[in-house]
C-alpha cells in the first residue's frame, strides 16, 4: 500500500470518527441544541371528571366566535332599540330555570370554556355563584364577561391570577350571568372548576355590595354539563358540591386535577403507572421574562400530588456557585410522585438574555439538593420570535432555578472532545495498518 494512500485513508477514518463522536457527545457545559423537533398534535378528545367518574364530552361547535355565540348585551354594547337585558341572548335555547350550564365551545377563534347561570326571561328570582378555575394556560383570559359595565348595579367581581381565574356573580330575576375563557385551550390542557353555589358563594349575605339583596334570595338547583350538538346538546347532571375537571385525552389516561394553595397551585395525579408520562402545569416562576410551562412526570409509582410556588421558600436563598439565578420555582411532592423524574419545559425572553450578553446555548436548569445545586442536561428546543424554549431532564423534583451554565476550568469544548477521540481512533488504526504493512514486507 502506498504511503499517500495510507495517509488519506487514516485521515478519512479520523474525520469520520471525530465527526460522529462530536455529534453524540454530551456537552461539558451549557445547553445542547436539538437537531430535530417534533410537534405534538392537539387532542380532539375531551373528558369531564367529577367524584371519581369520567365521561367523554364534545365541544358545542358553531361558525361563530364565542363572543357572537354567547351574545352578551348591556347598555354599553347595544343601542336602546335592541333588547339588552344584561344577559346572554345567544344561548337562550340552552338555558333552563335555576340551572347553571358548563360546556366547551369550538368556534372561529378556537376553543373556549363557557358557563351560563340561569335563564333569560325565565321564572327565576336571581342568584349568586362563585367559580374558581385552576390549571389554566398562561394565554387564557376572560373574553366574555356577564356582567361587565360601569354602574353600581354591576357587582360581579372578576379575577385572573397565576394559572387561575374566577368570578363571583350576582344577578336579578329573569336574567343570566356567566362568561367564557379562551386562550391556550386548543392544545392539551386540564382545568379544574371549583364551584360555590348559593349560600357558599362569595356574594351571599355580602353587606359590602351596593345591593346585597339584589338576587332576592334566588337559588340555583341544578348544574349541568353540555356536550355535542350546539342546538340540542346532551346534558349531564353534576354535583353542585364537588369540583369538575375538564381535560384533553381519554378516560383511560391518568387524571390530573388542580387546586389553589395559599401561595401557588397543587396538582393531584391519579391512575398513573410508571410507564406513563403525565404533564402538569406549574406556576410560571419568579421572573416575568422566564416562564416554566410544563413538568412532564415519569416513573410515577401511584397516586400523589405535586405543588408549585414561585421563588425559593427556604431562607436564605441561594444560587449555583459562580452564577446568578434568573428565576426560581419551588416544587414539593407527595405520595407516588415523591420519587418521580421529570422533563421541565421553560421559555426565556430573548431580550432578557441579550441584555445580559448571554447566548441561549449557555442557559441551564439546576436542581437543588440540600445546600448544593446540580446542573441538569438542558436542550434548546426551538426559537419563536423573541423567545427560546428549553427542556431539561431531572431525576428528582425539588426547587429548580434557571441560570447560566457553570464554566468548567480546564475543560475543552465538546467539539474538541469529539475530535480528540476521533483522532485517537485514527491514530490507533494508523499504527495497526503500519504494523500489518511491515509484516507483509517482511
Amino acid at each position: 500500500m502506498k504511503v499517500r494512500t495510507l495517509i488519506a485513508l487514516i485521515t478519512a477514518i479520523a474525520l469520520i470518527c471525530s465527526g460522529t463522536v462530536a455529534t453524540i457527545h454530551q456537552p461539558a457545559t451549557g445547553t445542547a441544541v436539538a437537531s430535530t423537533s417534533s410537534t405534538v398534535q392537539p387532542s380532539d378528545s375531551y373528558v369531564l371528571e367529577q367524584g371519581g367518574e369520567c365521561r367523554r364530552i364534545e365541544p358545542l361547535q358553531s361558525g361563530e366566535s364565542i363572543e357572537e355565540f354567547y351574545d352578551y348585551r348591556n347598555h354599553e354594547t347595544h343601542p336602546e332599540d335592541v333588547e339588552r337585558r344584561y344577559s346572554s341572548h345567544g344561548t337562550t335555547h340552552l338555558q333552563e330555570d335555576d340551572t347553571s350550564i358548563l360546556f366547551l365551545h369550538e368556534g372561529t377563534n378556537g376553543t373556549s370554556l363557557v358557563m351560563v347561570h340561569d335563564r333569560l326571561g325565565g321564572e327565576t328570582s336571581g342568584g349568586v355563584v362563585t367559580f374558581d378555575i385552576v390549571g389554566l394556560p398562561s394565554d387564557a383570559e376572560w373574553v366574555v364577561q356577564d356582567d361587565l359595565y360601569d354602574g353600581e348595579t354591576n357587582m360581579v367581581e372578576w379575577y385572573r391570577g397565576e394559572r387561575y381565574a374566577g368570578a363571583s356573580w350576582i344577578w336579578s330575576e329573569s336574567r343570566t350571568d356567566g362568561g367564557a375563557i379562551r386562550g391556550g385551550l386548543d392544545d392539551d390542557f386540564a382545568v379544574t372548576i371549583h364551584p360555590a353555589f348559593n349560600e357558599d358563594a362569595e356574594h351571599y349575605d355580602n353587606d359590602d355590595l351596593h345591593d346585597p339583596d339584589y338576587f332576592e334570595d334566588g337559588e340555583l338547583t341544578e348544574w349541568e354539563a353540555l356536550s355535542g350538538s350546539a342546538e340540542d346538546p346532551d346534558r349531564t347532571t353534576l354535583s353542585m358540591d364537588e369540583p369538575v375537571t375538564i381535560r384533553t385525552g381519554t378516560c383511560d389516561d391518568p387524571s390530573v386535577s388542580y387546586e389553589r394553595t395559599d401561595d401557588g397551585i397543587s396538582a393531584t395525579v391519579t391512575g398513573a403507572e410508571p410507564d406513563d408520562r403525565v404533564a402538569v402545569t406549574p406556576t410560571t416562576g419568579s421572573n416575568d421574562a422566564i416562564e416554566f410551562e410544563e413538568v412532564e412526570l415519569r416513573d410515577v409509582e401511584s397516586d400523589g400530588s405535586i405543588s408549585f410556588v414561585n421563588g425559593q421558600t427556604d431562607v436564605p436563598k441561594t444560587s449555583p456557585n459562580g452564577v446568578e439565578s434568573f428565576t426560581d420555582l419551588t416544587i414539593t411532592t407527595d405520595g407516588g410522585i415523591s420519587d418521580a423524574a421529570a422533563t421541565v419545559s421553560f421559555t426565556v425572553n430573548g431580550s432578557y438574555l441579550e441584555d445580559r450578553e448571554i447566548e441561549p446555548e449557555r442557559v441551564a436548569l439546576y436542581v437543588q439538593d440540600g445546600e448544593t445545586w446540580t446542573e441538569s442536561p438542558t436542550t434548546l428546543r426551538d426559537e419563536s420570535g423573541d423567545s427560546y424554549r428549553f427542556t431539561a431532564n431531572v431525576t428528582s423534583l425539588s426547587t429548580v432555578t434557571v441560570a447560566p451554565a457553570q464554566e468548567n476550568e480546564g475543560a475543552a469544548p465538546s467539539s474538541l472532545y469529539g475530535i480528540g477521540l476521533g483522532l485517537t481512533v485514527g491514530t490507533l488504526l494508523c499504527i495497526g495498518l503500519l504494523i500489518t504493512a511491515k509484516r507483509r514486507r517482511g
